[in-house]
């Protein structure tokens, strides 16, 4: 109740001195605001006297219903007095020609009896000042700030609510006949009569930098979203990659016998099983940059898998014992500088057998074959090899192994042997021969199977029959101790290099106590070993490939150090 109070109450100063009341006085212009009818606080101010105290003697206004210890409220006497009784009915209301009513005031007679109901129509709107409230009828302008004589008024009750009654009409700065001389001069108070308008709440549009800038971090952000999807995708893909190819080298490396050999495809694809780590170890480091599960567990179980398989291989191995022979060997590719060059290490290595393939006639008469026959005083130059050694040669066989070439590309001795008669000559593909040594013969084969090529028959098509019928000469000699030099053109890799070691029980040397591959072949840089010395009978103590020594040099010289 008092927070209503203050909210319809207003400060009044007295009109005479010019004091200060200090009581707040509510204005019934605010009262329909508020759900007060203006009919019943009109009929309430006929009980009310021009001092504004309640009336006793009038029938409208019951001194006991007023509230205990509550004054009663003042208003303004351009608004009236009135009955408090009047409202909840507790006392008898006056009407405005009652004569025990002492009120003078002209806007009683507006009062209607009690319980008349007297429809009004609507007063027009009147011009306030900002911060105050208007009821439905018009009344005297009120302005903040300025005072008005204090009237008494009387309790009321906020529930009970009726409509404000109109008021006549005024013009300001002019007394209202019958008004009180404080309220001619509230009513010469100035007032502004300019409408009030609502505060609209201005809205700024963004400036166009704030929006460029919100559009640009939209596009960025996009664009980062872009780029994170792009680098899932990514990773998805080049994980399932990983696995897939991981796959396939294990595939490879584990069942390749089993693949196909149509066409020489599958012994073309062994050739290069050991290079098949590099793919492996790059699939590895993929699966660590991608970091899933699934590839890192199966490029790692390859790279196992080809540690299993060439991993020793690698490792250090042979033997420092003292070698009771030591091989040397190349293919000079009829070079006779490549031939110089071998046949100068080969006595810088002490070498006790000197075999060189792929001899032409250039290369014969050049001045490394007349060194090597003098150091060596047991040699013997057939076709296309030499054999230079430091125990006795004998038993000498050229052996063909039923291919044929043409007449220009025969090698050393072949016209002292009559075969450049036809055009098309069985090829001697390999020289047999016996070293006689302290603890018995030894059976040499120098050898220089045909070059594997793909050809309109397929891959190494003329590489294979040769050595399908070399090994058929090998499984026909008995010897105790064999050992088969040269240039093979077999990988040890590919399944055509079992038929030597398998079928004729012949071992690698290179195999057997090398370090690393091995590879031979090209001399720029080697991808795979086509050289290679087989033995049987005897103990390989090591295998090593020794560095280039000519320009222009195609396959690179190896060294066998050998026991009986």
């Amino acid at each position: 109740m008092e927070e209503y109070e203050a909210m319809v109450a207003g400060s009044v100063t007295g009109a005479e001195g010019g004091e200060q009341t200090g009581r707040d006085l509510p204005d019934l212009r605010t009262w329909p605001d508020f759900g007060i009818p203006a009919q019943r606080a009109d009929e309430t101010s006929s009980a009310m006297t021009p001092d504004g105290e309640p009336d006793a003697q009038s029938p409208g206004l019951n001194p006991q219903a007023l509230t205990p210890g509550r004054m009663p409220r003042q208003i303004a006497p351009a608004d009236g007095y009135f009955n408090p009784g009047a409202l909840d009915g507790s006392a008898p209301a006056g009407g405005p020609d009652d004569a025990a009513s002492p009120s003078n005031s002209p806007f009683t007679a507006a009062v209607p009896p009690i319980g008349a109901r007297t429809e009004l129509p609507p007063a027009p709107a009147t011009p306030f000042a900002s911060g105050q409230s208007t009821s439905a009828a018009p009344t005297s302008p009120f302005v903040p700030g300025h005072s008005t004589p204090a009237a008494p008024t009387s309790p009321f009750a906020p529930e009970h609510s009726t409509a404000a009654a109109p008021t006549s009409p005024f013009v300001p700065g002019q007394a209202v006949p019958g008004q009180s001389a404080p309220a001619a001069a509230f009513a010469s108070v100035p007032v502004d009569t300019a409408p009030f308008a609502e505060p609209e709440i201005e809205t700024f549009p963004a400036p166009p930098e704030t929006a460029a800038e919100t559009s640009a971090e939209i596009k960025r952000r996009k664009l980062r979203s872009d780029r994170h999807s792009h680098r899932s995708r990514m990773r998805r893909q080049t994980s399932t990659g990983v696995v897939v190819l991981s796959c396939l080298a294990v595939t490879f490396l584990v069942l390749h016998r089993f693949l196909p050999d149509a066409g020489g495809i599958g012994s073309l694809l062994e050739t290069w099983l050991p290079w098949v780590g590099v793919p492996v170890l790059v699939l590895l480091l993929a699966a660590a940059v991608v970091h899933t599960k699934t590839a890192l567990i199966v490029a790692f179980s390859a790279a196992l898998v080809w540690t299993a398989l060439y991993g020793p291989t690698l490792l250090p191995r042979g033997s420092s014992a003292p070698a009771q022979l030591r091989i040397f060997s190349e293919d000079v590719n009829g070079d006779a500088q490549e031939a110089t060059a071998s046949g100068t290490m080969a006595l810088t290595e002490h070498a006790g057998v000197v075999a060189l393939e792929d001899m032409y006639s250039s290369v014969y008469e050049s001045d490394a074959v007349s060194a090597l026959n003098t150091a060596y005083q047991n040699h013997v130059t057939e076709y296309e090899f030499g054999l230079w050694s430091t125990y006795p040669i004998t038993n000498v066989e050229p052996i063909t192994l039923g291919t044929t070439q043409s007449s220009e590309s025969l090698s050393v001795g072949s016209d002292d042997a009559g075969l450049a008669s036809a055009s098309a000559v069985p090829v001697i593909g390999a020289l047999r021969a016996t070293l006689t040594t302290p603890d018995g013969p030894l059976v040499v084969y120098l050898v220089h199977l045909p070059q594997p090529v793909l050809g309109d028959q397929g891959f190494a098509k003329a590489r294979d029959l040769a050595l399908t019928q070399f090994v058929k000469i090998l499984d026909a000699d008995h010897s105790a101790r064999l050992a088969v030099i040269g240039d093979i053109n077999v990988a040890a890799t590919d399944r055509q290099f079992s038929q030597l070691t398998r079928d004729d029980g012949l071992a690698s040397a290179q195999q057997a106590v090398g370090s690393g591959f091995g590879f031979t072949w090209p001399a720029e840089f080697p991808i795979v070993r086509l050289d290679d010395v087989l033995t049987r009978g005897l103990k390989p103590l090591r295998s090593v490939v020794l560095p280039s020594i000519a320009k222009g040099q195609t396959h690179l010289p190896i060294q066998v150090d050998l026991d009986y």
